[in-house]
Formats: structure tokens, sequence, C-alpha cells
């Protein structure tokens, strides 16, 4: 499966993770540096990469949103 992860922070992070580890296909996103989404794809293993929140969405199967709670607020 195709999963995009849009928040990677501590939960984004380690559930992408689990989830390219399990052999899924994880994409990475939204997260305060580029950098930041590089080094968790990298760790995560071979089926992970780092993308905008728009590659995510586009090239996944189903997205998980792991944001802080102020961040998903719709005004």
């Amino acid at each position: 499966m195709r999963i995009g992860i849009l928040g990677s922070g501590l939960m984004g992070g380690k559930l992408g993770t689990l989830f390219a580890r399990a052999g899924h296909q994880v994409i990475f996103s939204y997260a305060h540096s580029e950098r930041k989404l590089k080094r968790l794809a990298r760790e995560a293993g071979g089926r992970a990469s780092a993308g905008t929140p728009a590659d995510a969405a586009r090239e996944s199967d189903v997205l998980l949103l792991a944001v802080h709670w102020s961040r998903a607020l719709f005004r």
C-alpha cells in the first residue's frame, strides 16, 4: 500500500517508519525542514521517500494526517 504522511513529527515519523519497515511505500511530508524529511526516509528504509504534501496526496492510496490539532482547524 502507498501511504502519505502529512506531518512528519514524532507521531507521523514513527508511524511512517513502522509502515515502511512493514513493506509499505511511504512518502513523508510536512516537516520543519526538508533535511528532516530526507533523514526520516533514509532511516525508514528503501520503500520510503520525502516529498511535498501535494506529492503525498497525489501518489498515495491513503493519507495519515499527523499534525497538531491547532494546525488542523478549519476556519
